[in-house]
């Protein structure tokens, strides 16, 4: 069969403009890696530092989080037990003054200047306790706790070279929660200010909560996560400091056991509600309200779905990042699935266009239209 010149030369044109193509449909999130850390400080309460693990100092999630990252990136545990971020006389453990504070800032500070260094805040959970939150013949302490919130946050913010620093929504409970801590209190007061704070502070948020809500089989006393719980935190911290940063809107929360949890977006803060499933079959998010104009992957747009690893209600295998598991939700930020996506013009998932390439490629089409014209002239 003989192919004609002017089909070789529309062949050839049309392959050479694919890829201008592809660019223009193609998510920005895939245009850009995503960005990795260097040194990780882990400031937090007995769940940072690994309270009930089997072995503290390998079973940690800090630990295991060490794991997942590998040499190349430092990982610090900062946890205290018992420690609150309410401040002095309102907490009755506050974080402020712990050694572990003292050490997170000179960790941080110690950093060279080329380091890209992150700061994931996990507290509230002992700030629950009524001793802390509802003290008797007092007022109820959660408007000092925004206030505590947003100093640490500014704090750490502030030190050289400058952090990211990411704000951890403390974990759900399982069933009969020791130490006096109250899950109710965590999901419908605690989690919406440290949102709150997110949304004022432009930062990320790495959803614990959802993902850990019903499947009491992650805590060994209502509270403290087992082994395979501390694993879990790790692979939801590992996926979640490794977003793209920029503007944009979050993506879902990422879910376990296949659970959907739809929920509205906070107007203008940039979040959206909505989670994926993770650990069995496909969980769907609908993405929420989310701000005007932004983009929501993972739980995307509308609604999109994650397929999830391994069996219903399994926990994915430490050093390997899970399907379903991408959609962290980041204040001011777009969330990026762990998983690769595939390869070629994936139309079906779509998010903001980068308008330049779209743009250059219409240019292109246009060009080898008026090749066409001349030649038949």
């Amino acid at each position: 069969m003989t192919v004609s010149p002017s089909r070789s030369r529309l062949g050839g044109s049309l392959l050479a403009l694919w890829p201008l193509f592809c660019g223009a449909f193609l998510p920005s999130s895939a245009l850009a890696a995503p960005r990795v850390p260097t040194h990780v400080a882990c400031v937090g309460d007995s769940i940072t530092y690994g309270y009930l693990a089997s072995n503290q100092a390998t079973k940690s999630y800090p630990a295991v989080l060490q794991g997942l990252f590998g040499a190349s990136v430092q990982v610090k545990n900062f946890g205290h037990n018992s420690a609150t971020m309410l401040s002095a006389p309102y907490g009755d453990m506050p974080y402020l003054g712990f050694s572990e504070y003292t050490a997170a800032t000179s960790f941080v500070s110690g950093a060279s200047t080329s380091a890209v260094v992150d700061v994931v805040i996990m507290l509230g959970t002992n700030d629950s306790k009524p001793q802390n939150w509802t003290p008797s013949g007092k007022p109820k302490n959660d408007q000092q706790f925004l206030k505590d919130y947003r100093a640490m946050v500014e704090h750490f913010a502030e030190l050289a070279p400058k952090p990211q620093v990411f704000l951890a929504l403390p974990l759900s409970t399982g069933n009969n929660p020791c130490c006096s801590i109250d899950g109710t209190v965590i999901h419908d007061q605690i989690v919406p200010l440290i949102k709150q704070v997110a949304a004022e502070k432009g930062l990320p948020l790495i959803d614990l909560n959802t993902p850990t809500a019903n499947h009491p089989q992650y805590f060994s006393d209502g509270v403290h996560p087992t082994d395979e719980g501390y694993a879990l935190v790790a692979t939801l911290m590992h996926d979640g400091l490794l977003v793209e940063l920029g503007s944009g809107a979050a993506g879902g929360n990422g879910g376990v056991g296949g659970a959907s949890d739809a929920g509205a977006g906070n107007a203008g803060s940039g979040s959206s509600g909505g989670s994926t499933g993770s650990g069995g079959g496909a969980g769907a998010g609908a993405g929420g309200g989310g701000s005007a104009g932004s983009t929501a992957l993972g739980g995307a747009g509308g609604a999109g779905a994650n397929s999830g690893a391994g069996a219903a209600g399994s926990l994915p295998a430490a050093g390997a990042a899970s399907a379903g598991m991408g959609g962290i939700a980041a204040a001011g930020s777009p969330a990026s699935s762990a998983q690769p996506q595939a390869s070629g013009c994936a139309f079906a998932h779509r998010g903001r266009e980068p308008r330049a390439l779209f743009l250059f490629g219409l240019l292109g089409l246009a060009g080898f239209a008026a090749r066409r014209r001349r030649s038949r002239a």
